[in-house]
């Protein structure tokens, strides 16, 4: 029996390295397809208003919400489901002040319609 002996150890260990860089990541993600936002909406109430647009086959929402009145009320936005359920955006609160908001219809549901509401603050 003979015995061989690596001239450059450091050749293995730079050969395995370079070959790790063409194996394929398991588990790795796609990046998330880019948003469809296509038709615009505008609703107010006497608290304020809120403009956006729908998205994802009205599955998501954005936008943001303005509150106009110095009344202890800050509007925000309800969205209606397809199930009969709502989701609330986050509210603005005090005269002049606005949020931006986006809200997200649980997955087998979309919205079908927005809505103005208001909490005491």
């Amino acid at each position: 029996m003979s015995k061989h002996r690596l001239a450059v150890p450091g050749a293995a260990v730079a050969a395995l390295t370079l070959a790790a860089l063409f194996v394929p990541v398991t588990g790795a993600h796609a990046a998330p397809a880019a948003d469809s936002c296509t038709q615009n909406w505008s609703i107010s109430s006497g608290q304020g208003y809120a403009n956006g647009k729908w998205c994802n086959y009205n599955t998501k929402v954005v936008g943001s919400v303005h509150d106009t009145k110095a009344d202890g009320r800050c509007p925000f936005v309800r969205g209606h489901l397809s199930n009969g359920g709502h989701v609330d955006s986050e509210w603005a609160g005090g005269k002049g002040k606005s949020r931006a908001i986006t809200i997200y219809a649980p997955s087998g549901t979309q919205f079908t319609s927005l809505s103005m509401s208001y909490i005491s603050c």
